[in-house]
């Protein structure tokens, strides 16, 4: 397993999180700024995986009215409302949780919930080594489009990672790009004409081998989305995708 990814949820990833807020400063603001373009249709979000919310930005979740908060960590119900209870308090946002397996019940989620706006935080990304089965993530993620159809919906989740070498870096490095997904794949503006995760590799110093977390296809057709660089640690790096879908607004 990829070493960032054997910290994914508990008390070791909320540790690493906590110590390395500075040096993901950069990033948690590229999210904050999308997040801050989307437009959700509803004031009650289901926030899917959403842990502590460590790179989430308190700002936007003051929109909703009610937040239900669904992740398998025990940690997380504490340690969100350590980082965003005081700005919730201050909106008047309510904020419940839950501890049960929202992907596997998302149909069930769907109904009890006709009207929310659904939002999946680095959740899609880690579905892949949460099962460690290829086929079954991969049908699991290509499903969701389809479970959600008619749905307002988002998310930011891993698209690849892997190992980096600072003497690598570009002199000036691009750290985000914008992105559509396309019939035959996604494509990032000013980055035709190689394969999309050569280019991103190269633009943080990435070495080889790096992981497919199997989520470029997870948006439907004609979504346009983002590509956040993560520098998750000195040597090691993720590219993230945001995308949200309006679908609920299409009629």
């Amino acid at each position: 397993m990829p070493k960032s990814l054997d910290t994914s949820g508990g008390l070791r990833w909320h540790l690493r999180a906590l110590w390395r807020r500075g040096q993901w400063r950069d990033t948690t603001r590229q999210i904050a700024d999308w997040l801050a373009t989307t437009q959700p249709a509803s004031r009650h979000l289901l926030l899917i995986g959403g842990s502590a919310g460590w790179m989430m930005s308190s700002l936007w979740l003051q929109r909703f009215s009610r937040i239900d908060l669904i992740d398998l960590d025990p940690y997380a119900h504490r340690l969100f409302r350590w980082n965003h209870g005081r700005a919730l308090r201050e909106s008047g946002t309510e904020l419940h949780y839950a501890d049960f397996d929202a992907l596997g019940s998302l149909d069930s989620l769907l109904k009890r919930h006709p009207k929310a706006s659904i939002f999946f935080d680095n959740v899609l990304g880690q579905h892949l080594f949460r099962i460690r089965q290829i086929e079954r993530a991969e049908a699991d993620l290509a499903r969701i489009a389809k479970q959600l159809k008619g749905r307002d919906w988002g998310s930011v989740h891993d698209l690849f990672s892997g190992p980096t070498n600072p003497l690598k870096l570009p002199v000036s490095p691009i750290t985000q790009f914008d992105a559509l997904r396309e019939p035959n794949g996604l494509v990032a503006d000013g980055l035709s004409g190689t394969p999309l995760h050569h280019r991103l590799l190269a633009q943080v110093g990435g070495e080889p081998d790096w992981v497919d977390h199997l989520t470029s296809e997870v948006f439907p057709v004609g979504t346009r989305s983002r590509l956040i660089a993560w520098p998750f640690l000195p040597d090691y790096a993720h590219w993230l995708q945001a995308g949200w879908v309006n679908e609920s607004k299409r009629g």
